[in-house]
């Protein structure tokens, strides 16, 4: 009886195996033919790979496997000459599997495939890159790619060439490998360990290795997390390479790398857990598709990308529409945006009004349905925006108070060749650009140079400062003022030692000629829509492409409409083909110059978008909403009437506020926001910009002889320092 005991149990324990075996390789083929659709998902045109193939098969020494005219001993780190082979493999494997393409299983094809394959990997040295990222993500995983797609062809590719892949494969991307270029490995983090897990997911698949596929999937999801290292900061904007704001670019790639892998994984035992893709979304809808006008995303947050033609522009509607399959409860959201992604629907539609200042990026965003508008500023804690692999090479003053400014979206959309890089939006400079030494990616670039960088938030209006001390011989304290309809901008003690002109630019941007410009001054209003360089003084406002910007102060200005023609080369020397593409754009510039070796000078501006038209601007002007209460060296401050609302950047200790009903101060410098909610009952929030005090007292006094009383609130700690806390106090 015993003895019969123990046979049944060893053969329950054996179909038991038995099922996980059998249920793992329907996992591993699950998993294959995802990554073989999703390649011929992407096809665009079976027309132009078709086309692309024959291109290739023209260019291959059929009998040892060479491609001609390519050094596989290239090694340079910017585009290796190699490198092309890889991709253009992989469209020969697509076509081959693809139904509909003129090469569909065929045998030039199959032979081209293994013989391209066989000489590549047979090369000593494996063709390499000086960029760690093409051998540990780029190299391992095209190859990969064809290999999947060789899985679904009539005849899959000779054994050995798919051994001697495999080796290729994982040279670099072992545990026991010497590079970085394992998930495993400690260097790795964010969206580079992400990637690289991905790669260990298409190679578990292709091995049938139960071990692999549980390390790539968990490191794929790993970095869905909060850290304050690369990755998902815990105010939910993006940091790559330790000090840069990166939503846009490696967030991006986050996103796209994330989903695929829940793609791959889903319905299985490796899929992402019901927490992570609860942060996900959180961060992907306010810190990706939350900064995307339409279809532009803002270039603030692209750092060396912005060398890049067309990076600006992005078509979400693939993801939007997997993410609503994938995380269903959220599937209402993902269409509204891809309504706006795809112009079904304007770029306002379902918008909700929200302020967010990103207190670890020093970036702020104030979001509304009529337009969408950015501060990139850089404290001492952190870099200004990335330069670096020969991209970006005019980029020194990025993110110096750097504002994006959206209506329609388009507004910067392939702009960046033809821009007066000291002439940055809103940002106030001397007139020169300094050129830093080619580099690699996130190192020697500049950071701020105070640690006064932050602004306050309530969710749904907020103030942002920037303190510039001594940035290449110029200071400035600037600030932000955000509301409903307009943006109050505001500038002091701009100082300077260099021999150059100091502007400050209001926006530089795509000129709309349709609309023109309306210009008035001192009351005299001119229609204006040609090419023009003028200098107006004691201007009242002006109107161009949906935004009026209006002088409360005794300014001078100085617009510039030109056409302006250059090649992306002007900005990156990488080398890629679409860098010589001419860009030919009319440019609308607006600053205001303050002269050589100016000393303590200052601006105000008022920014009031969705204005199309002098009419439009004269019912606005009847709210008379904005009162600016004080601009200098201690203090800048303003008042919205209509929302009963002080905002105001203390750059000094105890110097008070006096907004008439009360005074307020406050014993450290920071920046306050309060609003009377009802008669007597204020609304009070505050934010250390410094990111350097645990405890703030807010003083404040009724009237000129009324009780004064003291409000003490604990500000938050890292990684929340600079974050606005909130009380409410009554008079």
């Amino acid at each position: 009886m015993r003895l019969l005991l123990i046979f049944i149990l060893l053969i329950s324990g054996l179909v038991k195996a038995s099922g996980q075996d059998r249920s793992h390789r329907h996992i591993y083929d699950t998993i294959l033919a995802r990554i073989h659709k999703e390649q011929l998902d992407a096809v665009p045109s079976i027309t132009k790979l078709d086309q692309q193939v024959g291109q290739i098969l023209k260019g291959i020494d059929l009998e040892t496997g060479r491609w001609n005219k390519i050094d596989y001993a290239d090694h340079r780190r910017i585009n290796p000459g190699w490198l092309p082979i890889l991709g253009g493999i992989r469209s020969m494997t697509v076509a081959y599997t693809l139904p509909g393409s003129k090469f569909y299983q065929d045998d030039a094809v199959w032979f081209a495939v293994n013989k391209s394959i066989d000489f590549f990997t047979h090369q000593d040295p494996l063709p390499y890159c000086d960029n760690w990222y093409i051998q540990g993500i780029s190299r391992p995983q095209k190859l990969s790619l064809s290999l999947v797609n060789m899985e679904f062809g009539h005849k899959k590719l000779v054994d050995s060439i798919k051994q001697s892949c495999i080796d290729a494969i994982c040279k670099d991307t072992a545990i026991n490998s010497p590079g970085r270029n394992n998930p495993l490995h400690r260097f790795n983090y964010g969206a580079n360990k992400t990637e690289i897990a991905i790669g260990w997911i298409y190679t578990a698949a292709l091995l049938r290795d139960k071990k692999m596929l549980a390390i790539g999937s968990k490191e794929a999801f790993a970095p869905i997390e909060l850290t304050t290292g690369e990755g998902i900061q815990y105010d939910l904007s993006y940091d790559m390479h330790y000090g840069y704001l990166y939503n846009g670019a490696y967030g991006a790639v986050f996103l796209n790398s994330i989903l695929k892998a829940m793609q791959y994984t889903r319905g299985t035992d490796y899929a992402v857990t019901a927490e992570k893709l609860d942060l996900f979304r959180k961060f992907i809808l306010a810190s990706i598709f939350g900064i995307t006008r339409g279809q532009w995303i803002d270039w603030n947050t692209v750092g060396r990308g912005i060398s890049r033609r067309n990076t600006l522009l992005r078509n979400y509607s693939g993801i939007l529409s997997q993410l609503a399959k994938i995380d269903y409860p959220a599937r209402a959201s993902y269409e509204a945006i891809r309504l706006r992604n795809t112009g079904e629907r304007p770029a306002s539609y379902m918008v909700k009004p929200s302020h967010a200042v990103y207190w670890s990026t020093d970036y702020t965003v104030h979001n509304r349905p009529n337009y969408f508008f950015s501060i990139h500023a850089v404290s001492s804690r952190n870099f200004s925006q990335e330069i670096g692999n020969k991209e970006n090479i005019k980029g020194y003053w990025g993110a110096e108070g750097t504002t994006n400014l959206q209506v329609r979206g388009d507004e910067y959309f392939n702009i960046f060749p033809l821009w007066d890089w000291a002439k940055l939006p809103g940002t106030t400079l001397p007139d020169t650009v300094p050129i830093l030494e080619d580099k690699a990616p996130g190192s020697g670039d500049r950071r701020g140079t105070s640690p006064f960088c932050g602004g306050v938030s309530d969710s749904l209006y907020g103030a942002t400062t920037y303190v510039i001390n001594d940035d290449l011989g110029t200071s400035a304290k600037k600030s932000w003022f955000m509301f409903d309809e307009e943006i109050v901008c505001l500038g002091s003690s701009i100082s300077s030692t260099l021999p150059n002109d100091v502007n400050t630019t209001l926006n530089q941007c795509v000129y709309n000629t349709g609309d023109g410009i309306y210009l008035s001054s001192r009351g005299s209003v001119e229609h204006l829509n040609t090419s023009l360089h003028r200098k107006i003084a004691h201007p009242d406002w002006l109107i161009h492409d949906s935004i009026a910007y209006l002088f409360p102060g005794d300014e001078m200005i100085e617009l510039t409409v030109e056409n302006r023609r250059s090649d992306w080369t002007v900005i990156t020397a990488n080398g890629a083909a679409s860098n010589k593409f001419i860009e030919n754009k009319k440019v609308f510039q607006l600053t205001i110059p303050h002269g050589t070796f100016p000393a303590q000078a200052a601006y105000s501006y008022i920014i009031v978008p969705a204005i199309k038209s002098p009419g439009d601007l004269k019912t606005y002007l009847k709210k008379n909403h904005i009162s600016i209460v004080c601009n200098n060296a201690d203090m800048q401050a303003v008042y919205h009437r209509e929302l009963k609302m002080w905002q105001t950047v203390f750059f000094r200790a105890k110097q008070p506020l006096n907004t008439g009903n009360f005074k307020i101060s406050t014993d450290i410098p920071a920046v306050v926001m309060i609003r009377e909610k009802s008669k007597g009952n204020y609304e009070l929030h505050i934010a250390d910009p410094s990111h350097s005090h645990q405890q703030v007292t807010i003083m404040i006094q009724k009237n000129k002889h009324g009780k004064s009383r003291q409000v003490r609130l604990n500000l938050p700690r890292e990684p929340y320092a600079g974050q606005s806390v909130s009380t409410r106090f009554s008079l």
